[in-house]
């Protein structure tokens, strides 16, 4: 039985490279009829009309044009269009040899893109392993949201922290390019050239840092086009220092707190409890009123990350519960005060045992905490999440030109945030994902039994869609192969784990130009079986089954 308790390199390589030797076939889909929920103006425009070439949105109509033949038309009826979805805090390879290691890893990344998250900001890891992942999620030769990660810097303080020994692995944290020690006197120029050799998107400005080095962090960052990030608290500089010094996202509401409370870091670090008089001084928001000022000003933006503080309030006691007050009282003030909010979740749903993204649960406690519409959360985890990135021309709303990073829902979300995780369709870069077994379906993509993965027939039809890739058997047997491939990722296999294929065409004629889609998926054959079958499901041109080996 073949061994895979890992996936190999050897393997992976040779499994993306069959993905991309497979035929390139431009397509071109209509969404009619569907609603657009507009995220910047908080509106919905009723039944759009909007066609993706590629993997762009080319138009959007109010009225339906006559499409050419090769686009091929979904009739979208009572759903809701949204963009994707994006986490703006996660952390992905932490300890990248150990609780984060690529199979797990690659999993959390397949859970989120198929619950409609797009677009991550990973704030602070082993960018060895993150960079690997970046480039696998931008080709698409894994199922992941794309990837945008930070370098962390600090204090020299700062990297005795161990969990910074595990990201370095095998060299000396704060001397890395990815964790780097700073004081007044470093060479911010150099520290940000090497920052951008990583791959990097930003800097994360961590803990142990003073005011006028985050100054000088921030415009070295901006001068070599980096972002800047950074917790609400570092220590010593406080949160109205970090913002008036020019960082562009601050992250952890109840951080804000340190605004009015001398000792945070004991608090925040240590464990500590504050005394009754620091808790009643916080609790005054008119003291906030000039740092809600200037970052209004100064267009910073708020990464809350309440859900983090909500799942671990039990675990950090009566501490954990004041953290959590706090970060829904400074979110409530931010909002008032006209401040740009994104969502940010700061783990994995495998850690609090959801089923779903974690950005929805963030969501929630937007709308039921921190009193903003269903509407506007969805905005703070679609076109605030792009500005934190900084990609905001190209993803987070739906317009001509942007990315077809999408999301279809079911429901009508403007009235009840719950609707915002009932989703019908997920679009990355202009192609339907494939989101698991159809559970209205009567039976399931793939069993495994007698050390085999035996997996059901494959239709040419784009995932989750009853609509077929096209109208030739090459187009099809494509698409067909490629949701086979989904399959295989689910249980982290490849095309070359693969023993037997079975071909049911339409027409054994086809035979031919069958075999011209099906064999580039290929290095080494596995055994089939071909056979001519008329009145296949959906009039589809040809059906493909699977079994491959575990």
């Amino acid at each position: 039985m073949a061994n895979h308790s890992c996936l190999s390199t050897a393997s992976l390589a040779f499994a993306i490279a069959s993905l991309f030797s497979a035929p390139s076939i431009a397509d071109s889909i209509a969404l009619t009829n569907i609603n657009i929920i507009d995220v910047e103006s908080l509106t919905i425009n009723k039944a759009q009309h909007v066609l993706i070439e590629d993997d762009r949105i080319v138009s959007i109509k109010s009225r339906k044009p006559r499409y050419k033949k090769h686009v091929r038309v979904i009739d979208m009826s009572d759903k809701y269009l949204i963009p994707g979805y994006i986490d703006t805090h996660v952390h992905h390879a932490t300890v990248p040899d150990g609780s984060d290691n690529d199979i797990t890893t690659r999993k959390r990344l397949r859970h989120l893109l198929q619950g409609g998250v797009t677009s991550v900001r990973d704030m602070g890891g082993d960018v060895r392993a993150l960079s690997s992942l970046k480039r696998r999620a931008e080709i698409d030769a894994i199922q992941s949201p794309d990837i945008y990660y930070s370098v962390i810097i600090g204090g020299e303080e700062f990297f005795a922290d161990p969990r910074t020994v595990a990201s370095a692995l095998g060299r000396e944290p704060g001397k890395v390019d990815w964790m780097r020690a700073v004081d007044e006197n470093s060479d911010f120029d150099t520290i940000m050239l090497r920052a951008l050799g990583t791959g990097a998107t930003g800097i994360k400005i961590y803990a142990k840092v003073p005011a006028n080095v985050v100054e000088m962090l921030a415009s070295a960052a901006k001068k070599h086009g980096l972002k800047v990030w950074s917790h609400a608290y570092i220590g010593p500089a406080k949160p109205q220092e970090i913002v008036n010094a020019g960082v562009e996202t601050i992250s952890h509401a109840p951080d804000i707190s340190a605004h009015v409370v001398d000792n945070f870091y004991e608090l925040r670090r240590k464990g500590e409890l504050i005394t009754d008089k620091q808790l009643q001084d916080s609790q005054q928001l008119s003291r906030y009123e000039g740092l809600m000022q200037d970052m209004l000003s100064k267009d910073t933006i708020l990464d809350s990350t309440l859900t983090v503080f909500e799942q671990t309030k039990a675990q950090r006691g009566a501490r954990g519960e004041m953290l959590e007050n706090w970060g829904y009282e400074f979110t409530k003030l931010a909002h008032m005060n006209g401040i740009t909010i994104a969502t940010g979740t700061d783990s994995a749903s495998d850690y609090f045992g959801h089923t779903t993204p974690l950005v929805f649960n963030e969501m929630q406690l937007l709308v039921h905490e921190a009193s903003l519409s269903p509407l506007e959360a969805i905005q703070a985890a679609t076109i605030n999440g792009a500005k934190v990135i900084g990609i905001e021309q190209d993803y987070g709303s739906i317009a001509v030109g942007k990315k077809a990073n999408l999301v279809v829902l079911n429901q009508d979300p403007s009235d009840n945030i719950h609707f915002a995780s009932d989703i019908a369709h997920v679009i990355k870069n202009g192609e339907f994902v494939y989101r698991g077994s159809n559970p209205k379906l009567p039976f399931v993509d793939a069993k495994k039994a007698g050390g085999m993965l035996w997996m059901s027939g494959q239709l040419g039809n784009y995932p989750t869609t009853m609509t077929l890739a096209g109208d030739d058997i090459k187009s099809q047997m494509t698409q067909a192969m490629k949701n086979i491939g989904n399959v295989l990722e689910q249980h982290d296999l490849g095309y070359q784990d693969i023993v037997k294929c079975t071909l049911m065409l339409e027409d054994i004629d086809q035979w031919q130009a069958a075999n011209e889609a099906y064999t580039p998926f290929f290095d080494s054959y596995p055994t089939r079986s071909a056979f001519g079958k008329a009145d296949l499901a959906l009039g589809a041109k040809v059906e493909v089954e699977c079994i491959a080996e575990l």
